[in-house]
């Protein structure tokens, strides 16, 4: 029982030394020496450990931001936000360790993202800032000392804005990398104003509230919210937006400030504020106390602005009480630090997915813009003999009741054949709409009447002329030819629609091109359209003719004949039925035909079957024949024309919103690769 018990294998705390350091003791045999590490020791290995896991994540969100990344998707980040005045500058430059812009008024006028990156050596500090001008030129200064951050500030903000009191919602990128920094990326914005003063829009506050909601109305973004200790919560702009966007408070972390400026009693208020008890955030609040102007006058430095605050907190009579972890700049720098490192490493495989999509989503732009246009004369008509032949084959598709799947082109372009079949269908519902009906008794009347007005010495069974039956039949036929250059009109018109939206897309890349194939389109239109009327009006010129071969006349006479003949056993037997209910008998009587009108009607609509069925066949292949191959063909040949002549295709150029357009995709295709490949390193 006196032997030493057996050691776990991991070390053990034992002692506590009285210099403040832990004796650890080995795994191994009995007596084997102890190791004693100091607690200051074990603090910086916990924060290197930390370090290690943090930096890799904040440095990879800060790379993909420097690509312009943020410009695609939404990137995880932490934004600075408050009222004017409420002390964000002040909170930023205690974490940074740089003297920021102060002053009254709107004092960050433009987006401040501050890339902070903590360095071992004490001695070192590097610093460097990076924006674009009003003229979109790209600025990059190295900083020798932390002294030089404000004043080069300030001269950014008015490089971006073009004046010392207007507003940008350009980033300025400050870089600073010290021993006395926590690993960090932050984005300060501009203070909520009540009123434009002089020098400034008038819109002041609706254009700061509009950048700021860009940025926390992203569920990528932790905000935090500065509030001012001696202002009433529940005014605080920047706490109401928080809450517009953050209903729960589950991004929100609460940063108040300005503790030595409380009335006397107000202290109670800011301690149920820190404890949640008065405007809850999941993430809770923190309180510090930065110096101010007059201890910046009497030259307090940053590290001296620390301990006082140290001080101020643990000697003050309310704020004593609070958990350390509840106060101080310091906490609040681990506690970013964590929460960013925590909301980056959640985010990150939604991260991974977004820009994977993007990508593909860009690489699909990129094949539908195409390659870069020529630049030589003899390269140009290359491509533009490729583009008319690319037009005149889908044009040639589409006539020929075939699809274009290509995604490039809309889909209302495969209606063509399809709307110029139901103009057809229509022209067939309308010729049977006007066919003679042989029961209309007016029909019958008006024709017994003209019979009679026509008839000479001869008996009343030869009243039945072919003279007559023709001169109706030309007037029936007649009816037709309104719905058939209405059909012609109707497809016509598609037809052009059609081709005028292909020439938009296969030119698309030289705009004055596309305008000359559609001036030829409309100049083959007005050609189509004469010649078509005027073939589709020769036609019923001939169709005045009244002509059909005896076996068709014949076929069809037969058939209204037996037709007629089922309908009046029918319509006998249907009254024999019901006179049988009163048990009356009726024999069937047929209608005696003396003077021929029966026979007549029935010669009539026989042949104006015959007609119409040829008409609704023969029409719609004229309407083809010119709009859907002739008009095709001669636009083919003119624009072969236009693009085989080097001088008129040195003319062309390509449209500048394409080439933009281009050029911005091929950006954001870099920059999603460049993010594709740092995301893969995770």
């Amino acid at each position: 029982m006196g032997r030493n018990k057996k050691m776990n294998r991991h070390s053990i705390p034992t002692t506590a030394s009285p210099d403040n350091t832990v004796v650890y003791s080995r795994a191994g045999n009995a007596g084997e020496r102890m190791t004693i590490v100091s607690t200051e020791e074990r603090t910086k290995a916990l924060t290197s450990s930390f370090d290690a896991e943090v930096r890799p994540l904040i440095d990879l969100v800060d790379k993909l931001r420097g690509y312009g990344l943020d410009s695609d998707i939404n990137l995880p980040a932490v934004a600075v936000i408050g009222d004017q005045s409420a002390g964000k500058s002040s909170v930023l430059e205690a974490i940074s360790g740089v003297q920021l812009p102060r002053g009254t008024g709107i004092v960050t006028r433009c987006p401040l993202e501050m890339r902070m990156k903590h360095s071992e050596d004490e001695d070192m500090w590097e610093g460097k800032i990076m924006y674009k001008d009003v003229h979109d030129m790209d600025h990059e200064e190295i900083m020798l000392n932390r002294e030089s951050v404000g004043e080069l500030v300030r001269k950014a903000q008015k490089e971006m804005t073009d004046s010392a009191k207007g507003i940008s919602d350009k980033l300025i990128t400050l870089e600073v990398t010290s021993s006395d920094v926590p690993d960090l990326t932050v984005i300060d914005l501009p203070g909520i104003a009540r009123n434009a003063v002089e020098g400034q829009p008038f819109d002041i506050e609706a254009r700061i509230k509009s950048m700021i909601r860009k940025y926390i109305g992203r569920q990528e973004t932790i905000i935090l919210a500065v509030l001012q200790c001696n202002v009433d919560i529940a005014t605080c702009e920047a706490l109401k937006m928080a809450k517009e966007f953050d209903d729960e408070g589950g991004r929100t972390l609460g940063v108040l400030t300005k503790p030595d400026l409380l009335d006397k009693g107000a202290e109670t208020g800011v301690v149920r504020i820190l404890n949640n008890m008065e405007f809850t955030l999941s993430k809770g609040y923190i309180i510090v106390k930065c110096r101010g102007q007059e201890a910046i006058s009497d030259g307090q430095s940053l590290k001296q602005a620390l301990e006082v605050e140290e001080d101020f907190f643990k000697s003050h009579r309310h704020f004593g009480s609070l958990r350390p972890s509840q106060w101080g700049i310091p906490n609040l720098s681990t506690r970013l630090s964590r929460e960013l490192k925590k909301h980056i490493k959640k985010l990150l495989p939604d991260l991974k997915e977004d820009v994977r999509s993007k990508l593909l989503e860009t690489e699909r732009d990129l094949h539908e813009l195409g390659e870069d246009p020529p630049a030589t004369a003899s390269e140009k008509r290359q491509m533009a003999l490729r583009m008319v032949t690319e037009f005149i084959n889908i044009a040639t598709t589409l006539t020929n009741g075939k699809r274009c799947d290509d995604p490039k082109f809309p889909q209302q372009i495969n209606t063509l054949f399809s709307f110029a079949r139901r103009s057809f269908t229509e022209l067939h519902t309308t010729a049977a709409q006007e066919q003679p009906d042989t029961k209309d008794r007016t029909l019958k009347t008006e024709l017994q009447q003209r019979m009679e007005a026509s008839r000479g010495r001869e008996f009343c069974n030869f009243l039945g002329k072919f003279e007559l039956v023709e001169s109706y039949a030309r007037e029936y036929v007649l009816k037709l030819e309104k719905p058939a250059l209405r059909c012609f009109d109707e497809v016509h018109s598609k037809t052009i629609e059609i081709l005028k939206i292909l020439a938009e897309k296969c030119f698309e890349k030289f705009p004055d091109f596309a305008d000359r194939a559609k001036e030829i389109i409309i100049k083959t239109r007005k050609a189509t359209q004469n010649d078509c009327k005027e073939e589709i009006q020769r036609y019923f010129k001939m169709e005045n003719l009244v002509y059909s071969q005896d076996q068709t006349y014949g076929g069809e006479l037969r058939n209204e004949e037996e037709k007629r003949r089922k309908e009046e056993e029918e319509e006998a037997e249907r009254k024999n039925k019901a006179a049988s209910k009163y048990n009356v008998q009726l024999g069937y009587v047929k209608d005696e035909d003396v003077n021929g009108i029966g026979k007549a009607l029935l010669s009539l609509k026989s042949y104006y079957q015959i007609a119409a069925q040829r008409l609704c066949d023969v029409i719609p292949m004229i309407i083809q024949l010119h709009v859907f191959k002739e008009q095709v063909e001669d636009i083919r040949t003119q624009l072969m024309d236009i693009a085989s002549d080097e001088k008129t295709m040195d003319h062309m150029e390509e449209d500048a919103y394409m080439a933009y357009k281009r050029s911005e995709c091929k950006s954001r295709h870099e920059r999603l690769q460049l993010a594709e490949e740092e995301l893969d390193k995770i």
